[in-house]
């Protein structure tokens, strides 16, 4: 589904230059659940965003789906990151003057799909993160675990193949944080490709798989004994 081939991704701070990622290469199969682990300014982040085509690589190269993700311009990029890929904020990225269906809906009215099937749509995404009968609510009157909800909720309006999560328990207390990734775990069975990326062991183990970068260097890709 995606490779990364010694993607090396550059930022210049005053007359310096930052390597936030050195080289990385990566590749992910349909169907896994990946967690990216790393302290603060290890890179996970700028992995996610470049896996995201949020960000672009200074070197390397990145196919996603066979299709040469670093070729592309700005519009295919973006159509690209609409059409396949989901994503979840630590932040939750809601409008808070908003409906919950409102912010689910958001994402598919940029495309053609009529107003009606977007509006079931977004439902049966409500409803498969148990919300649905929040829908109405302004997102400002709901609490972090279903403020985190919708935002996954969002991310599934458009029917993805990948979701990629940025830190999705960071600003929730543990057994809600749980329930969050209970969610990721139950849309993975589904065969939804997942990538998140946390700082929390706990967290990660949720995966079957876990990557930890450091120094923007991945240094340890290993399967998850979920029997130890």
């Amino acid at each position: 589904m995606i490779e990364l081939k010694d993607v090396t991704k550059i930022y210049k701070v005053g007359d310096e230059d930052f390597r936030a990622l050195d080289k990385v290469s990566f590749k992910v199969d349909k169907g896994e659940f990946i967690s990216i682990c790393g302290a603060s300014g290890s890179g996970k982040t700028t992995l996610l965003n470049i896996i995201g085509t949020i960000d672009e690589c200074t070197e390397g190269s990145y196919l996603f789906e066979g299709a040469d993700v670093c070729r592309m311009n700005d519009g295919k990029r973006a159509k690209l990151r609409n059409q396949h890929i989901g994503f979840v904020l630590q932040d939750f990225a809601l409008i808070n003057n908003q409906t919950v269906l409102y912010n689910v809906m958001l994402p598919a009215l940029l495309g053609k799909t009529p107003y009606k099937a977007i509006k079931a749509k977004a439902l049966k995404a409500l409803q498969s993160v148990g919300i649905a009968d929040q829908a109405q609510k302004k997102a400002n009157q709901l609490s972090g675990g279903q403020r985190q909800r919708v935002a996954i909720a969002r991310a599934l309006i458009n029917e993805p193949g990948l979701i990629l999560a940025d830190e999705p328990t960071g600003q929730l207390d543990s057994e809600t944080g749980k329930q969050i990734m209970d969610i990721f775990k139950k849309l993975n069975e589904t065969g939804i490709t997942v990538i998140t990326v946390t700082h929390d062991k706990a967290i990660a183990d949720y995966a079957k798989r876990l990557v930890v970068i450091s120094d923007g260097k991945i240094v340890s890709d290993s399967s998850i004994n979920k029997e130890a």
